[in-house]
């Protein structure tokens, strides 16, 4: 079965997508943009801030489904401008933990609202039931 996630805490284009679906142990992240929540305006600044921004977001989708970007197994970032993947890995680094998720990095032309970065995420939803049961 799946479900429809939507959080106030993060942007959302509810009426072409949702933010993330769920299905059984399973969230998808849609791609979020450094779109400051509230503002229907981009985050301008350093690939580093708009990073950041990114990861605000995605974070605020992934405890609405659940579970917390702890639980991200593979990431798809999407950059404008290869030459900032750099400074976008330094970034990024401060929001993840070991073990680091599998990824892609694709280079694009264009993106919504012309962003310099998009980042989509897959994640796995702890089991309560199992947690309980290797305590």
């Amino acid at each position: 079965m799946l479900h429809s996630i939507e959080t106030e805490l993060a942007p959302s284009e509810s009426d072409v997508c949702s933010q993330a679906i769920k299905s059984g142990n399973w969230a998808f992240l849609s791609g979020q943009i450094p779109l400051v929540v509230g503002s229907n305006r981009l985050l301008q600044g350093s690939m580093a801030e708009q990073t950041a921004q990114v990861f605000h977001n995605l974070n605020a989708v992934a405890i609405a489904s659940g579970g917390s970007l702890e639980q991200v197994v593979k990431l798809t970032i999407y950059l404008k401008d290869m030459s900032k993947l750099a400074e976008f890995n330094e970034a990024m680094i401060k929001y993840l933990s070991s073990p680091l998720p599998a990824r892609a990095v694709v280079s694009v032309s264009a993106m919504p609202m012309d962003a310099e970065v998009q980042v989509e995420a897959i994640m796995m939803i702890p089991d309560p039931v199992w947690s309980l049961a290797v305590t």
